[in-house]
């Protein structure tokens, strides 16, 4: 086994705590406690067992991390958490040349399609040439390949069931709603709903559950939408049908639904799409009077869940190398064309319709900025704009691909083209929009 192969282990962020030393006789189970306490609060996850484990590895004691690990994926109610402490279990096995152990690991996650299942590419050659590990190297580029049929994408609706679990608990006893929120919607979450926490969510249950306390009403009047979420599934599988037929080179990962506290529509992460399904789900008696004008302005009807979702697959497909408005405008307006030619609409139908008679004065406006890096007078400033609908960036970026597609006569390469953009400049110039 290589070194690369063993810094797998180590890629959460290590810290130096006192809890890997020796505790004398007298440490009380308190202390224990908050030597616990501390390696949830301090560790890479908020699992004892998983970051005592990495500290153990640090430590250079193995034997007593392999427990570590098992201890974790025995205990934890994550996902998230056992299948990582697998595979790290699996590279000690293999480390230790106990290879019927670490291949009973590895088979547990193949058949989980596991995410990072591609570590397992980065062993020394020994181990990398041999018969057993070569066949199950080929189980796993053919999981690589699945997603290139849309039939093959996975709707996964077990976040919203959780969170409306710990809801409907919470309603009743909003002191508790923390607890509640926490063992019932963060603790079993998906692994996406973890990256979604940790990265668009960003607070813990107790500022969670406070944050929709405050919006009791408005998530009492989505609960039948949020339940009836798959009945959406048959219209977006027609969606990426077409849009397979309109991009055979496109890629369908699994879509899993969330719900935050209206901190981000939909994003794509190494799990999947990600829909921030509160977001998408308004019913006609929500009472939105204390949302703020972001809330007001981003929360969109049950009917707008298809094309968000249509979006966020667009995103998957393009590259995200843009480093000024110009290439983030063209970026989202990309996504926002595609879906139009895909679905015949898109998640910002009301920006075209205050901006068409306004083309000219939004676009001499937003040449001026362009070539700058900052974003806030274009995307994502639904606070500040008054007087205008918020993300008239996504519009400009609409026109600049739309001019583009309709000077192609190659409609199918300009499908990619405005997919597979490297130079977002080069690509406007093209476009001759403005001129």
């Amino acid at each position: 086994m290589n070194k690369n192969f063993l810094l797998l282990l180590l890629l959460s962020t290590i810290i130096n705590l006192s809890s890997c030393s020796e505790n004398s006789p007298e440490t009380s189970e308190t202390n224990f406690q908050n030597e616990k306490a501390e390696l949830i609060a301090l560790g890479s996850y908020p699992d004892y067992y998983y970051n005592l484990a990495q500290e153990l590895v640090y430590a250079d004691r193995r034997e007593e991390a392999a427990e570590a690990y098992r201890q974790c994926i025995s205990t934890s109610p994550s996902q998230t958490f056992v299948e990582d402490a697998m595979f790290k279990l699996s590279a000690l096995y293999f480390e230790n040349k106990q290879d019927t152990l670490a291949y009973a690991l590895m088979d547990s996650l193949i058949a989980r399609r596991y995410t990072w299942l591609e570590w397992y590419k980065q062993v020394d050659e020994q181990l990398l040439q041999s018969t057993p590990y070569q066949a199950r190297l080929a189980q796993i580029d053919s999981l690589a390949q699945l997603s290139q049929d849309p039939k093959n994408c996975r709707f996964h609706y077990e976040d919203v069931a959780h969170f409306i679990t710990a809801f409907k608990k919470s309603s009743q006893n909003w002191e508790q709603a923390p607890a509640y929120f926490y063992h019932d919607y963060f603790a079993p979450a998906s692994k996406a709903l973890y990256f979604y926490q940790k990265y668009k969510i960003q607070s813990s249950a107790h500022l969670f559950a406070y944050r929709v306390e405050d919006k009791q009403k408005y998530f009492e009047s989505i609960l039948p939408n949020l339940q009836k979420l798959p009945e959406q599934e048959t219209l977006i599988r027609s969606y990426l049908d077409q849009f397979e037929e309109l991009y055979p080179a496109a890629i369908f990962p699994d879509i899993y639904y969330t719900v935050g506290c209206f901190n981000a529509g939909g994003t794509s992460s190494p799990f999947g799409l990600l829909i921030g399904a509160e977001m998408h789900s308004k019913a006609s008696d929500s009472d939105l009077s204390n949302f703020n004008n972001w809330e007001q302005a981003v929360v969109r009807d049950f009917a707008n869940l298809p094309l968000i979702t249509l979006h966020e697959l667009v995103h998957i497909q393009q590259n995200e190398n843009f480093e000024n408005l110009l290439g983030n405008a063209i970026y989202e307006g990309a996504a926002d064309f595609i879906s139009a030619l895909v679905c015949g609409q898109h998640i910002n139908e009301h920006v075209h319709t205050w901006a068409n008679p306004r083309e000219a004065e939004v676009w001499a406006a937003f040449k001026k900025e362009m070539y700058g890096e900052e974003t806030y007078n274009w995307i994502g400033n639904a606070e500040e704009a008054q007087d205008q609908p918020a993300d008239l960036g996504y519009y400009i970026g609409y026109k600049i691909c739309e001019a583009f597609y309709q000077k192609q006569s190659d409609k199918a390469a300009a499908v990619q083209a405005i997919l597979k953009i490297e130079n977002w400049q080069s690509f406007y110039e093209q476009s001759g929009y403005g001129v």
